[in-house]
């Protein structure tokens, strides 16, 4: 019995970025050619799957980068039954004429990644000299949201290790300030380069005074009506500290039967977290969307055959450690 078509699409509209994070993998590993996805492209893909209901416009690059990237959310904010739109940005070409376009198409939710809250740390951290900006262009959209009473849903992302982990508390002031109401937590997806290792890895290692600046931050944001989350629902202490005991976490992910990762290339794979992966990325390629229809790539054997291991206890190198115990 085959899968219906995904009702989520990831589709990676740019690999380029303007930022060198030291958490990244592109920074330090070259995966695929760099090229923005075309709007005839993006086009292509999103009309073989008639019942799209999320769209998620962001890979490993930066996605403001892609020029076509308005006529993009415009085009499925056009459709009969617009599906929701997102993507994560770090701010830092967000300038006023942007924001007023992605207001104007009818973008749903705009998640600005931001690893430290002051400039020093966040240039360390990220690679380039981009606070200020990101600070100002967030601020401004903020308050144009308000102004019109209408606009995308904003919040912070931040992903947590020791080198940052401190700046919880200042970071839920920081949101407040630019008029964001959310702010969330993700766990570091380590591969061995820069700030990526395990050792900088706070998931269940985290010590008692970093604990104690979580429960600070957690704190704050109740007392601030600032909406403290992890990635995969779940609160910030659950994710970064919880241990529910399960020995094959890999085999609760659903990505591969709910959702399709479309790099900027074409390439099919099976999650967003799959170009993290150190070893055998050509392996987690389960097809190219500019080569085979969606459909034939989600019902092919590639495709067949990645989820039943996954369902295994030997899982792919890449999911063992991976998915849940990472974000979500």
């Amino acid at each position: 019995m085959s899968l219906p078509l995904p009702k989520e699409l990831y589709i990676e509209v740019t690999n380029r970025c303007n930022s060198l994070c030291e958490t990244c993998v592109r920074t330090f590993m070259t995966r695929e050619p760099l090229r923005d996805l075309t709007l005839d492209e993006f086009r292509g893909l999103v009309n073989q799957v008639p019942g799209l209901e999320r769209t998620v416009l962001h890979g490993v690059g930066e996605p403001l980068l892609n020029r076509s990237l308005v006529d993009m959310i415009a085009y499925l904010k056009g459709r009969t039954n617009p599906p929701q739109v997102l993507f994560n940005s770090n701010a830092i070409l967000l300038t006023p004429e942007i924001q007023e376009s992605l207001i104007d198409v009818g973008l749903d939710e705009y998640r600005i990644s931001t690893d430290a809250a002051n400039r020093e740390l966040y240039t360390r951290i990220r690679g380039v000299d981009g606070f200020d900006h990101m600070v100002e262009n967030v601020q401004t959209f903020a308050q144009r949201i308000q102004q019109l009473a209408q606009g995308p849903k904003l919040s912070l992302w931040f992903t947590a290790i020791y080198e940052n982990v401190g700046e919880l508390p200042d970071l839920v002031r920081l949101a407040h300030r630019l008029g964001v109401s959310e702010v969330y937590v993700q766990r570091m997806v380590y591969y061995g380069e820069g700030m990526a290792r395990q050792q900088q890895s706070v998931f269940r290692t985290m010590k008692a005074a970093e604990k104690e600046l979580l429960v600070e931050a957690e704190a704050l944001a109740k007392e601030l009506a600032i909406r403290f989350r992890a990635s995969g629902a779940t609160s910030p202490r659950n994710s970064l500290l919880s241990d529910d005991g399960n020995r094959k976490p890999w085999s609760q992910c659903r990505r591969p039967t709910s959702l399709m990762y479309i790099s900027a290339n074409g390439n099919v794979l099976p999650c967003c977290l799959s170009p993290y992966t150190t070893r055998d990325y050509e392996g987690l390629v389960l097809g190219n969307a500019f080569q085979s229809t969606l459909a034939e790539i989600w019902e092919g054997t590639a495709y067949q055959r990645f989820r039943t291991v996954l369902q295994s206890d030997t899982p792919w190198e890449s999911c063992d450690r991976c998915g849940v115990l990472w974000s979500l």
